[in-house]
């Protein structure tokens, strides 16, 4: 995880070639290194954020209590519109608990009755810096 920026003057509005800000998830290197590396603030936000919500709370070595319980929400009685809010509040957290240099703007679910039937839900989640809120950008998950 990258250091907490609600005390850094974010400027990184343009990716730079001299600094990495950190490592990338899902994606391949992008100049021929082991690992993808991100150089701009936000798009090592956006990783952080997506590596928070994607990780089972327990599943790290050391911090038991780092990620988020959205996937257990799926295999309670899902009830459409608690789903919702239980989704949202358990998101909301776990960004307040280990990236609160991060505003939730905004989250929009899809998914439809068959979705349900298979334990399965999309997520559009828009995000901001807080040192800077014009640096926004969303990620897209899907939770199965």
């Amino acid at each position: 995880m990258a250091i907490e920026l609600g005390k850094v003057n974010v400027q990184d509005l343009q990716v730079n070639d001299y600094k990495v800000i950190g490592i990338g998830i899902d994606r391949s290197s992008n100049s021929n290194g082991i690992f993808s590396v991100n150089l701009t603030t936000l798009s090592q936000a956006k990783d952080n954020l997506k590596n928070l919500i994607m990780t089972k709370k327990g599943e790290r070595i050391m911090y038991p209590t780092f990620g988020c319980d959205v996937w257990s929400l799926l295999f309670e009685p899902i009830i459409v519109g608690e789903i919702d809010n239980q989704i949202e509040t358990t998101i909301l957290r776990a960004v307040d608990n280990w990236m609160p240099y991060i505003n939730i703007d905004e989250i929009i679910f899809d998914y439809n009755d068959e979705d349900i039937d298979k334990h399965k839900i999309n997520l559009d989640i828009k995000f901001s810096l807080k040192s800077n809120e014009s640096l926004s950008d969303k990620i897209t998950i899907s939770i199965k």
